[in-house]
């Protein structure tokens, strides 16, 4: 990878981060829009203040729909790396829980704004 294009990216992960909350609402948005009984969640590195400009940023969604319905929807509305997005239904989400602390995205959109 040339140094250009790294320099290139970090300064659009600079921007996500900088940016986060306006992202976690488009994410919402887009989420709920598809269905408005979802759920999502802010977890791992982010949610627990420990990242770094090259973590990802892991985000949860709790639906019935199809994931690949889910993904093209935010893929559309522009959410790529560093956004990792979790699509599971809601009988996978005990497991998440005992793994990770997760954030409920209007949480972590008050919390992300300071």
């Amino acid at each position: 990878m040339s140094e250009e294009l790294l320099v290139r990216e970090a300064k659009r992960r600079a921007e996500v981060f900088r940016n986060l909350p306006e992202y976690l609402k488009l994410i919402r948005d887009t989420v709920l829009r598809l269905d408005e009984n979802a759920e999502i969640y802010l977890f791992g590195s982010v949610a627990e203040g420990r990242s770094l400009l090259s973590s990802d940023i892991d985000i949860l969604v709790v639906t019935n729909l199809p994931p690949p319905k889910i993904l093209a929807e935010l893929w559309k509305a522009g959410i790529e790396d560093p956004f990792e997005i979790h699509v599971i239904d809601g009988r996978s989400l005990e497991a998440y829980k005992r793994r990770a602390k997760l954030v409920p995205i209007q949480d972590a959109i008050r919390l992300t704004k300071s």
